[in-house]
């Protein structure tokens, strides 16, 4: 009987308190603010480090949610690739307010509504010709496409174009030294955003040159990254995400930090007004 009502007093005071602690959305509403996990890429999140003060279309998108919610935003760290599925899991930060692709993760994180679409186009050296054409017309089993572990279009390359050779650097490492790989002719093409192009070019003007390929490599959703089972809170900001596209507002962040139009968005329903 002792031992009976002891596991009766824990099913009673234990098990709620851990549901409790492990509620992303009642611990958000306790609190009042969301507690973000980020990483820098422009132009969806960039900080100033002079001033320690963070803009960019992911950082505005979530703050304006936050703010027609009554919540505040706290940027509390930048995120691991390697282990932000489990800190996220752990409680170690709200949500990553960052351009998360969707990607099989092996279902351990989840996803929020998408609020961008992104579109992996290929990168050559200015001289190279080999891809004027269509993506079906080239012997992929003769390219080697420059990569980067765990990054997004690596994987899509390695899935959509198995014969080709991959040249794959470490986690690690960045961008720029992938595609310095195709610039120094150890690989043949980079795929990349645009945006990231435009950074590299900058630091290493007329190296390489956007591939005359018919289409992107591949086109990823870009959402909030959030905990699994988190349905209510997943709830209410897919909410603020379809307000803000209906709104316009949407589309004013993407044109203050987007100039140029490469990242398309859930559009305004223009019947509607």
């Amino acid at each position: 009987m002792r031992y009976a009502f002891l596991i009766v007093l824990l099913t009673i005071f234990s098990f709620p308190a851990i549901a409790a602690d492990k509620d992303v959305y009642d611990r958000v509403m306790k609190t009042g603010v969301i507690e973000c996990g980020y990483f820098i890429e422009p132009p969806f999140t960039m900080k100033d480090e002079a001033t320690g003060e963070y803009s960019g279309i992911s950082v505005e998108l979530i703050e304006q949610i936050a703010k027609d919610l009554g919540l505040k935003v706290k940027w509390k760290e930048q995120i691991s690739f390697a282990t932000f599925p489990q800190d996220l899991n752990n409680n170690r930060y709200d949500m990553v307010c960052g351009s998360i692709f969707v990607m099989p993760r092996a279902g351990a994180i989840d996803y929020t509504k998408a609020y961008s679409y992104a579109s992996m186009y290929g990168y050559v050296k200015p001289e190279d010709t080999a891809f004027d054409k269509k993506f079906k017309d080239i012997d992929w089993s003769k390219v080697t496409i420059a990569g980067l572990d765990g990054e997004g279009a690596t994987g899509a390359a390695q899935k959509l174009l198995p014969q080709a050779r991959m040249n794959v650097l470490p986690q690690l490492s960045n961008i720029s030294e992938m595609l310095l790989t195709v610039a120094t002719g150890k690989s043949d093409i980079g795929f990349v955003l645009p945006s990231v192009f435009d950074d590299f070019n900058k630091a290493n003007p007329n190296k390489l040159k956007k591939a005359s390929l018919d289409k992107p490599l591949y086109t990823y959703e870009v959402t909030f990254g959030i905990a699994r089972e988190q349905d209510a809170f997943k709830s209410m900001i897919n909410n603020g995400i379809r307000q803000l596209s209906t709104s316009g507002e949407l589309a004013s962040i993407f044109e203050k930090y987007d100039p140029k139009h490469y990242f398309d968005y859930p559009q305004i329903n223009k019947q509607a007004n």
